[in-house]
């Protein structure tokens, strides 16, 4: 078997997986927890002890897997680090270490940060990028940071990578400056909450105030490159102290919304060629709540900047409007809450008990609640909290319910915030479409078609990001366009998830009424 490796990379847990490279099938899978730890007062991702884990989950593949054609990295798109001159991680020389996304940064750093970005709004409009982001998420502001507080550091680099690059770097011999200079400007990255790029001009273009930060302009390549392209093959001792059976292809990292992409728009026309060259909506319910707008012209909501609104970008770094929400956070947060007082979720789809908590509405949850989630969403001067906590708290089933509401509810404001036509179709992924409550709740509450993907067993397609990177890594082996490798292999289908009827979305409208006077009242 022929196979490809996706080393994933995410803010609470990595993972490897193995897909065969014919049928693009998930055949091994393992993961941990993300290795974190802090040096000096600040926070790091502990990059080279989870490369070391790559490593180890790799030698022990069944041997049968081992004919690997390409490493396909997948990474969240905000954290990176910096490369030193003999091409290893510059920051804590020896350890292996790269600052964490989530170090925030002095003062001094992010008013001279607005300073240089100038009007929020202008700013928002050529970058697509929120200039009051809290600062760890923000690249660009990454690297000011570095130019002010740790100039000593930044004297030992020579380049500055995103994960998903350094990921490569590992995989290309530990070389992580030649998989910067290979990888280049790669702009599925460089479009997500950077301020780097204009995204009124070619991919790749930088922006205004890039051009403004020396490190910008010293430490990342000018040369756009898509995440399909490959850097080079594995080192031979490397492949060989890995145990494969041949040098792989290694690719540039993608940022993992990027990649969650692939999948559906690899499929979506296939299955309704009706819609073709028409966007579609790709609702990402995970961790994160994304609802982005993929295909088409952007247009971006002049107030987007202050609702959490920003650009991302497909893998070719055409811009997408991406409202983000950290829906699933919120209801990790919820669930932990109630497990706290021995109530366990319910896990069976009760219209019946829906109706119930929907005609009493004595209970809400506004968002926010989960203490990540502060600053952020279409809310984000909303600090969650419970309404009638009894309520909640009276059973598993009904907390379900209530956390699965204010998700979804917010989640229909998202999808209203960037979809613009109102018949455009929305395509559920990630955790959100395995639950039983959250597809049709967001069907009833947006009034407009929603998709599941699901695969040959009918079950929800949820892990779209994993997949994406293999189809990237596919199209680099074949030398084809990602969207042009075919899928039919996984034998996906779309599933429509029908409304409630008359009588529950009549009070769903009513308890979503109550539910913005509540957050009016109380936000």
């Amino acid at each position: 078997m022929e196979t490809i490796v996706v080393p994933v990379d995410g803010a609470t847990n990595i993972k490897l997986e193995v897909l065969d490279f014919d049928t693009l099938a998930t055949v091994f899978s393992r993961s941990t927890d993300t290795p974190v730890t802090e040096d000096g007062g600040l926070k790091y991702n502990c990059t080279g002890e989870e490369f070391s884990w790559f490593d180890s989950v790799v030698r022990a593949l069944p041997q049968e897997l081992k004919a690997c054609r390409v490493v396909a990295p997948a990474a969240r798109g905000a954290s990176g680090g910096l490369v030193g001159r003999d091409g290893s991680l510059a920051e804590v020389p020896g350890r292996g270490l790269t600052l964490a996304y989530t170090q925030q940064y002095p003062d001094r750093v992010e008013e001279l940060f607005r300073s240089l970005a100038g009007d929020e709004r202008e700013f928002y409009l050529e970058t697509g990028s929120i200039r009051d982001f809290p600062g760890g998420l923000t690249l660009l502001k990454r690297l000011l940071y570095e130019e002010l507080c740790r100039p000593g550091v930044l004297a030992r680099a020579a380049g500055f990578g995103t994960y998903g690059v350094l990921m490569s770097g590992h995989f290309l011999g530990d070389d992580y400056l030649r998989a910067v200079q290979a990888a280049g400007n790669e702009h599925s990255y460089w479009m997500c909450h950077t301020g780097a790029r204009n995204i009124n001009r070619p991919p790749g273009t930088p922006s205004s105030l890039s051009r403004k930060i020396k490190p910008f302009n010293a430490l990342v390549p000018e040369k756009p490159r898509p995440v399909y392209r490959p850097l080079g093959e594995m080192p031979a001792a490397q492949a060989a102290g890995l145990g494969l059976g041949r040098r792989p292809l290694v690719i540039p990292g993608g940022h993992d919304t990027c990649l969650s992409h692939i999948p559906v728009m690899s499929t979506f026309y296939l299955a309704f060629p009706e819609k073709a060259g028409r966007p579609v909506v790709h609702l990402d319910a995970g961790s994160w709540t994304m609802a982005a707008r993929v295909g088409g012209r952007v247009e971006l909501p002049p107030d987007g900047y202050g609702r959490n609104i920003l650009v991302q970008g497909t893998v070719d770094g055409e811009p997408v409007a991406t409202s983000l929400y950290g829906g699933g956070n919120d209801f990790r947060h919820l669930k932990e809450l109630a497990g706290r007082r021995g109530k366990t979720f319910g896990s069976e789809l009760d219209e019946a008990l829906l109706q119930e908590v929907l005609g009493t509405a004595d209970c809400f949850v506004l968002p926010n609640i989960s203490p990540v989630n502060r600053g952020t969403g279409p809310f984000p001067q909303v600090k969650g909290r419970i309404t009638n906590e009894a309520a909640f708290f009276q059973s598993g089933e009904k907390a379900l319910i209530l956390a699965n509401l204010t998700t979804a509810i917010v989640a229909a404001c998202q999808v209203e915030l960037i979809a613009g036509g109102s018949d455009l179709p929305v395509v559920l992924t990630a955790g959100g479409s395995k639950d039983p409550y959250f597809g049709r709740l967001a069907a009833t509450l947006t009034g407009r078609d929603v998709y599941a993907l699901l695969d040959r067993d009918s079950s929800p397609l949820s892990e779209t990001t994993t997949l994406g990177a293999a189809i990237a890594g596919k199209a680099a082996c074949l030398k084809i366009h990602p969207c042009e490798v075919g899928v039919s292999g996984l034998g996906v289908r779309y599933s429509k998830l029908e409304p409630f009827g008359p009588g529950t979305r009549e009070k769903l409208s009513s308890y979503r009424e109550r539910f913005f006077r509540e957050l009016e009242r109380k936000g």
